[in-house]
């Protein structure tokens, strides 16, 4: 096999030497401080560094996707109250409903915006990580040398290779919505055998006691070996997970990996910030109207219904979120003093006394004082009052309901029971 390699003359290396001293002399070393300075904030914005997103957005966008499940479920809660019968078989199996849900959402805007939801709320997008590619040494000579080693480690990257494909938006997918289902099923099954938050508060009182598995068939101590096995190794396996994440956080904080997430990095998959040739491509999608005509009235309804579809699934873009502040509002506002007021205000307003009952015009006439009992027309000893207000001797109130079962007055029912006694302030 035969190498070939390009060699510089030395009029050429003369030429080349010369233009990199006339380069060094265009900083004058009492401006240094300043050079430096000028080359800290051009690599803020370098070309390597402007599509970067900070840990920052990456970990916003992340909160962002997990604060949609209680916002939804909450949501749903709510209308479910309202209408059992439709909704209550949604709330029993939330968590299937919205990994179903969310499978849709993600994949459309993994095939239109190439990000997911929440990565493209932020102005993020998926890429491909560019492949390494090592070039081999050439010993040939000083200058070949010297060639060779300028390019030792290239990394190749044609146009379009770095967006996504249908199989990395399928993996996208697996850990998007496979990999949070999966662990959320996990946790709530170590809840139940492990005793939950009453368990970790009040010690082993609250576990499930270990069964005397002697004389049992194989397939029950197997299966009661491999539930006690889980109980004890899943506590590990969800520290070295959270671990895990923990450390590309910090390896991406101090630039030492691309990826941000042990996920991302199995995938092969860098987050980027949108450029403005993105935004530009997404507006003419937008703007696009489909050229293709249907021969037929199926094909006319099945184009529409999904275009209906897909601008409902860029809608959620402005739902959701509002959605999220909608439910954020509600558990700080039912845990503030304004709704601790608001609810007590009720209780500490004055309740205003009911509506007189007026005579009946075929009752008996009322005398012309208030001491004097309507019955007896005499002044009032031991006062009772009916159940229409008025006040009478009890002896003739007692005799007048026995009899009739009616006030006299006002002709309203009421019974023996309904007599009640009145004390005045002298204790009479």
């Amino acid at each position: 096999m035969s190498l070939s390699c390009t060699a510089f003359s030395p009029a050429r290396e003369v030429t080349l030497n010369r233009r990199a001293a006339d380069s060094l002399r265009l900083t004058p070393p009492q401006d240094k401080h300043i050079h430096t300075t000028m080359e800290f904030m051009s690599n803020l914005g370098g070309g390597s560094q402007a599509d970067r997103p900070s840990l920052f957005e990456l970990i916003a966008q992340d909160k962002m996707r997990e604060m949609l499940e209680p916002a939804l479920r909450y949501v749903i809660a709510v209308y479910a109250q309202r209408y059992p019968r439709y909704l209550i078989r949604i709330v029993n199996r939330y968590e299937e409903f919205y990994a179903v849900l969310m499978f849709f959402v993600e994949r459309h805007y993994l095939r239109e915006y190439g990000a997911s939801f929440a990565e493209n709320f932020y102005g993020l997008k998926r890429v491909r990580a560019p492949r390494v590619v090592k070039q081999a040494k050439v010993n040939i000579d000083e200058e070949s040398v010297a060639a060779a080693a300028a390019e030792a480690v290239a990394i190749t990257s044609l146009p379009g290779s770095n967006k996504l494909r249908e199989r990395d938006i399928r993996k996208s997918l697996l850990f998007l919505i496979g990999l949070p289902y999966v662990k959320c099923k996990l946790d709530e099954y170590y809840e139940k055998i492990s005793g939950g938050e009453a368990a970790r508060l009040f010690g082993d009182e609250f576990t499930q006691e270990e069964e005397d598995l002697t004389g049992q068939p194989l397939l029950v101590r197997s299966k009661a070996m491999a539930i006690m096995a889980f109980k004890k190794g899943y506590p590990f396996v969800n520290a070295l997970y959270q671990l895990s994440i923990l450390a590309h956080y910090i390896g991406y904080l101090y630039n030492k990996t691309p990826f941000y997430s042990p996920w991302l990095r199995l995938i092969g998959i860098e987050v980027k910030r949108m450029s403005a040739a993105d935004y530009r491509d997404i507006q003419q999608k937008a703007k696009r109207t489909p050229t293709r005509t249907s021969n037929s009235l199926i094909q006319s309804i099945q184009n529409n219904v999904l275009g209906l579809l897909s601008g409902s699934l860029d809608f959620l873009k402005v739902l959701l979120p509002m959605s999220i502040f909608f439910f954020k509002f509600l558990e700080w506002w039912y845990q503030s003093d304004y709704y601790r007021k608001a609810s007590t205000a009720g209780d500490s307003a004055e309740v205003p006394p009911p509506e007189r009952v007026k005579p009946h015009p075929e009752g008996i006439p009322l005398p012309r004082t208030a001491n004097l009992c309507p019955l007896c027309l005499k002044t009032i000893t031991n006062p009772t009052a009916l159940t229409s207000g008025y006040v009478y001797c009890y002896p003739c109130a007692y005799k007048q309901v026995e009899d009739h079962g009616r006030c006299p007055v006002t002709l309203m029912r009421c019974q023996t029971d309904d007599l009640r006694k009145l004390y005045n302030d002298a204790g009479m």
